[in-house]
């Protein structure tokens, strides 16, 4: 005969080696998945993140810009803009002064791949891209210089005060980012530098205008500023053209006039967000008539980079063409 005991004894049962193995199998496998999708999700959601404050930055500097350049040329009375207008809406010459203004450093003028750059806040061409057809030269970023005479009081792109009549001045260049991190290599901002003067008895290179600075930031994390003008000729035909390309145009006949300008920026994102296909720096970008790549200079990878375009009607330059 048995007890109750060596019953209970019996009939009690475990886990076997086997069945044991299984279940830890099936636990890290549940494991590897959950924490895959996790993984998933984080990278999915830095990419969007990054995407979205590429677009909020570029559109807030682009939308700036385009405010400023729709008010070039204001209150002249003259519409044919050119590099020979005085008071013209796009500074490209030291004619587009009145003969009050001393001479200003050609790096503060709208400048281009071509031109001779300057130093320290005056154009320097800084980018990060190069040519595909020259992969170890960098191709230099374009400078775009406006001006418009204020119909009213207010405040210009630095936040410097103006009044009434005065000619506000504003350039738009790449520079060096001072307050960037160490491991974000080259960091280039898109600024706005500008100033203002009279339209008598002014030097417009003198520190009371603010002229010629390192300029407030409009956008953070630009490779590559391009400008073009949409130029018009006496028989309606209109193509687009670089700067200094239009510098170098003779000045007889008289160059075409100008009636738009396009912009394109290529930018990145402000915080890296791993590697894929998506952000290989080794790919091509399209800036406007410029195919680049970014430039094996040190710059960092895992950034998702993107390229912004903004065509802007001179609406102050449209009048007769004999005018």
């Amino acid at each position: 005969m048995y007890c109750d005991g060596d019953l209970l004894m019996k009939i009690q049962k475990g886990f076997t080696l086997v069945e044991l193995l299984v279940a830890l199998t099936l636990g890290l496998m549940i494991t590897a998945t959950a924490l895959l999708l996790f993984l998933t999700g984080q990278k999915s959601y830095s990419m969007q993140q990054g995407t979205a404050d590429l677009q909020d930055n570029a559109n807030f500097g682009l939308n700036f810009i385009t405010q400023g350049v729709r008010l070039a040329n204001l209150n002249n009375r003259k519409a044919f803009v050119n590099d020979e207008l005085v008071s013209g809406g796009l500074v490209l010459s030291q004619n587009n002064f009145n003969s009050s203004v001393a001479e200003v450093p050609a790096q503060l003028l709208s400048a281009s791949d071509g031109d001779n750059a300057g130093v320290n806040n005056q154009w320097r061409g800084l980018s990060n891209v190069a040519l595909t057809t020259s992969a170890d030269v960098l191709l230099a970023s374009d400078q775009l210089v406006i001006q418009y005479v204020a119909q009213t009081s207010g405040r210009d792109c630095e936040g410097n005060d103006y009044t009434s009549g005065q000619i506000v001045i504003e350039r738009y260049f790449l520079r060096t980012d001072a307050n960037a991190e160490t491991r974000e290599g080259n960091a280039l901002a898109l600024v706005c530098d500008a100033g203002q003067y009279n339209s008598t008895n002014n030097n417009l290179t003198s520190v009371e205008v603010g002229f010629g600075g390192a300029g407030q930031i409009l956008m953070k994390r630009v490779d590559y500023f391009r400008v073009l003008l949409g130029v018009e000729n006496t028989t309606g035909n209109k193509r687009y053209i670089g700067i200094s390309e239009y510098s170098a145009l003779p000045a007889t006949p008289p160059k075409p006039r100008i009636v738009s300008v396009s912009l394109g920026i290529l930018a990145r994102s402000t915080q890296a967000v791993g590697e894929d296909t998506v952000i290989n720096p080794d790919q091509t970008f399209n800036v406007l008539d410029r195919t680049v790549r970014v430039h094996a200079d040190g710059n960092p990878t895992g950034y998702v980079r993107q390229v912004i375009t903004q065509e802007i009607a001179l609406r102050n330059g449209l009048g007769a063409r004999d005018q």
